[in-house]
C-alpha cells in the first residue's frame, strides 16, 4: 500500500496536465534512473539531485541523463526515446523529480512499483492498454505450470514483459539460474519491457525489438535457437502484411501446415515448436477458436496430435482480461510427455475457478491456481474438470473442453437448476442420432440491408425476436424482398419444420405452424426438416425437456458468442417411442402449457382485482385509468 500510495502521488501531479497514456512513459523513465542511482552505476552529476539544480531547464537535463545511461548501457539503447517531450510544464518536472529523488527503496519495492504502475495503467487506458499486458494470475499460472527453475525461457510476444519478470521471480524463489530471452514488436512496449526488467534488477535479459514471426530475432544457423521454456500470449491478429514472405518461412517453422492468412495463432503456435529444444515445454495463451476452426486450421491441428506435442488444455474463466470478455485458454506443449501421457491429452475446466476482483474484473486466486496445478502436475481426473482423452479419441481434431468435460448440472425454464445423472439402461433403448430422424438440417439465412429491403415484398423473415415462449409470433414477422438472386429454396420454412436459435446462451426452440406467408429462416436459428417416425411436436418437447437441453447446451461452441453447428446438432441422441406414443405426449405437453398459461392469466386478474380495491379504500383509484393490459 505504501508503494501505491507513492506511485498516486506522482501520478497527482501529472494529472490534468497530460493524458493517462503518458503516466508510465514518463514515470518508468525516471524511476529507473533513481534506481540506478541507488545501485551506483551512474556518476553524480546525472542523478536527480543534480538535474533539479537546473530549476529552469529540468526536461533538457533529464534527456541528458538518459542519453548518458544510453550510451553507457547496451542494454538500455534505444529506450529512452519514449519519454515524451513538451507534455508536461518545468514546474510539474520540477515538482516530480522533487518526490523522487527523496525516494529510498529496495530492489523488491522498485520491483513492486513497477508492477503496480504498469497494472494501473493497463486499467487506466483500457482496449488500448491491454493489448500489450498480460493479467498477472495468468502470468502465474502459466509459470508455474511450466516451472522454470534453471535454464533458458522465451517470450517472442513480450509486450510490457510480465511473462518474463513473472519467469524471473519464479526461478529466483526456487533458487534457480534463469537466462531470459525475448522479442517484442512494438518500440515502446519494448522499452518499458526492458524497464520492467531493469526495475527488477534484470539487466542482462536478451530482450530485442522485431517482429518474431517476419524477423526472429534468436537464430542458430539456418534454424531458430532452441529454448527450454517459452510462455507467450500472442496477439489475435490476422496475417495480412507480408503473407506471401511468411510462407516461404527460411526457417522450416511450419511443417504442421501453412497457417491460414485470417489469423496469426498457428504461425504462432509453430514458431513456439520450433523454438523448443526436444525436451522442451510451452505454455500458450489461445482464444477458442484456435482449438476448434476446420479448414487448415483444423488440418495443422491433426497434424500437431499426430505428432503428440500437445499435452493438456486448460480453459480459463472469460473476463480475465480488462479490454475483452472472450474467455481463453492454455495450451501446453510439451515435446517430451512422459511415458503415461503419450498418445494422451489433459483437458481441464477451469471456467469457474475465479474471483470477482471488480465489477466484471476477475482474477485467477491462489487457490485456484493451486487447484489447476495439483490438477495438471499429478494428472488427476476429477468429475466434470478434467479428464485424458485418447488421441484417438479426438473427433476431427476438435480441442474445445466442451466437447468432452461436459456440463453435468443446467438451468431450465421451469425446474430452475437441474443436474444430468448417468444414462439409464431405460433411456439407452430406442435413442437415435437427430440425423436418422430428418430429412435434413439446414442453416439459417445471413441476411443485410445490401441483401434484402424489409417492409414489403412477398417472404416473411423468422428472426431471434420472433420467437416468444416456444412459439413463432407470425403477425409479428417482417416482410421482406430480396434485391438479388439468391438461393432462397434453401431458407424456405415448411409446416412442421422445427427451429432451434443457434446462438447466444438461451436457446429456443419452436415449430413452424400452418401459415399463409413464406417464411425464411434468419441466421439466428438452425432448421431440422423431420422424417415421418417422428412428430415435430414431440421433438420439440424432446429438445425443451433437461435433457434435450443438456445435449444442446453441451453442443455449443464459441469464445464470444456460443454457437451450435448443423454437424453437432445433427449427433444429438434422441429417445424416440411409436408414433401415436409420440403425439399422444406432445398434446399432453402442450394441454400442461396451455394450463399453465391460464392459470397464470387467472392468477393475475386476481391480484389486479384485489389491488384495485385496496386503491380504492386508499382513495386514489379516480386518479388512474386503466388503458390498455
Amino acid at each position: 500500500m505504501v508503494i501505491e500510495k507513492m506511485m498516486f502521488e506522482h501520478i497527482d501531479l501529472l494529472r490534468g496536465e497530460t493524458e493517462t497514456v503518458n503516466y508510465k512513459l514518463i514515470l518508468l523513465p525516471v524511476y529507473s534512473l533513481k534506481f540506478l542511482e541507488e545501485k551506483n552505476l551512474i556518476p553524480d552529476e546525472m542523478r536527480i539531485k543534480e538535474i533539479l539544480n537546473h530549476e529552469s531547464n529540468i526536461a533538457d537535463q533529464l534527456q541528458r541523463s538518459f542519453q548518458y545511461v544510453e550510451d553507457n548501457f547496451h542494454a538500455l539503447k534505444g529506450v529512452y526515446t519514449i519519454f515524451p517531450e513538451n507534455v508536461v510544464s518545468n514546474r510539474t518536472l520540477f515538482q516530480l523529480l522533487l518526490k523522487i529523488n527523496a525516494m529510498t527503496l529496495s530492489v523488491k519495492e522498485w520491483a513492486e512499483l513497477a508492477e503496480e504502475l504498469l497494472y494501473h495503467s493497463y486499467e487506466w487506458e483500457g482496449v488500448r492498454g491491454g493489448e500489450n499486458y498480460s493479467p498477472k494470475s495468468i502470468n502465474q499460472l502459466g509459470i508455474e505450470l511450466l516451472n522454470p527453475i534453471s535454464g533458458t525461457f522465451y517470450d517472442g510476444t513480450a509486450g510490457f514483459g510480465g511473462t518474463l519478470v513473472s519467469a524471473l521471480e519464479y526461478s529466483k524463489q526456487n533458487n534457480g539460474e534463469l537466462k531470459l530471452y525475448g522479442q517484442e514488436i512494438d518500440h515502446t512496449s519494448w522499452a518499458l519491457a526492458k524497464l520492467n526488467l531493469l526495475l527488477h534488477d534484470k539487466l542482462d535479459a536478451e530482450l530485442i525489438q522485431g517482429d518474431a514471426l517476419l524477423n526472429p530475432a534468436f537464430i542458430d544457423g539456418d534454424r531458430l535457437k532452441k529454448f527450454n521454456f517459452i510462455m507467450m500470449d500472442f496477439p489475435w491478429v490476422e496475417l495480412r502484411n507480408h503473407y506471401e514472405t511468411l510462407k516461404q518461412d527460411k526457417y522450416n517453422r511450419f511443417i504442421y501446415g501453412i497457417p491460414p492468412r485470417r489469423s496469426a495463432d498457428f504461425a504462432f503456435i509453430m514458431h513456439t515448436l520450433a523454438s523448443l529444444e526436444s525436451d522442451g515445454k510451452a505454455v500458450l495463451v489461445v482464444p477458442g477458436r484456435t482449438l476448434f476452426a476446420s479448414g487448415m486450421e483444423q488440418s495443422i491441428r491433426q497434424n500437431l496430435i499426430a505428432a503428440d506435442v500437445i499435452e493438456a488444455v486448460i480453459a480459463l474463466p472469460a473476463g480475465l482480461y480488462k479490454h475483452t470478455g472472450i474467455q481463453t485458454n492454455l495450451l501446453i506443449l510439451n515435446k517430451n510427455k512422459s511415458l503415461d501421457r503419450k498418445g494422451r491429452i489433459l483437458f481441464i475446466n477451469a471456467e469457474n475457478e475465479f474471483q470477482t476482483k471488480q465489477r466484471y474484473l476477475k482474477v485467477l486466486t491462489k487457490d485456484n491456481i493451486d487447484k489447476i496445478i495439483s490438477t495438471y502436475r499429478n494428472g488427476l481426473e476429477i468429475e466434470q474438470f478434467s479428464k485424458f482423452v485418447s488421441s484417438n479419441e479426438i473427433e476431427e481434431a476438435n480441442l474445445f473442453y466442451k466437447k468432452y468435460l461436459t456440463e453435468k448440472v443446467i438451468d431450465t425454464d421451469f425446474f430452475g437448476k437441474v443436474q444430468f445423472v448417468k444414462e439409464s439402461k431405460e433411456y439407452s433403448l430406442n435413442i437415435y442420432p437427430l440425423k436418422k430422424l430428418t430429412e435434413k438440417i439446414f442453416r439459417g439465412m445471413n441476411v443485410s440491408s445490401n441483401s434484402i429491403e424489409e417492409g414489403t415484398g412477398e417472404f416473411k423473415l423468422v428472426k431471434l425476436s420472433d420467437v416468444q415462449d416456444g412459439e413463432i409470433l407470425l403477425d409479428d414477422l417482417s416482410s421482406i424482398r430480396f434485391k438479388r438472386n439468391s438461393r432462397i429454396d434453401m431458407y424456405l420454412l415448411r409446416k412442421g419444420d422445427v427451429i432451434v436459435s443457434n446462438r447466444g446462451t438461451t436457446i429456443k426452440v419452436a415449430v413452424v405452424p400452418e401459415n399463409e406467408g413464406n417464411l425464411i429462416l434468419s441466421h439466428n436459428f438452425l432448421g431440422i426438416r423431420c422424417k415421418d417416425d417422428i412428430d415435430p411436436y414431440y421433438l420439440k418437447a424432446y429438445l425443451e425437456s433437461p435433457v434435450g437441453m443438456y445435449y444442446l447446451i453441451n453442443s455449443q461452441v464459441g469464445t464470444n458468442i456460443l454457437t451450435i453447428n448443423p454437424k453437432d446438432l445433427k449427433e444429438i441422441p434422441v429417445k424416440l417411442t411409436s408414433l401415436d406414443e409420440q403425439r399422444k405426449i406432445a398434446n399432453e405437453i402442450r394441454e400442461a402449457v396451455i394450463t399453465y398459461k391460464e392459470k397464470i392469466r387467472q392468477a393475475e386478474q386476481e391480484r389486479n382485482a384485489s389491488l384495485l380495491k385496496a386503491y380504492e379504500k386508499m382513495g386514489i383509484s379516480s386518479l388512474f385509468k386503466i388503458i390498455e393490459q
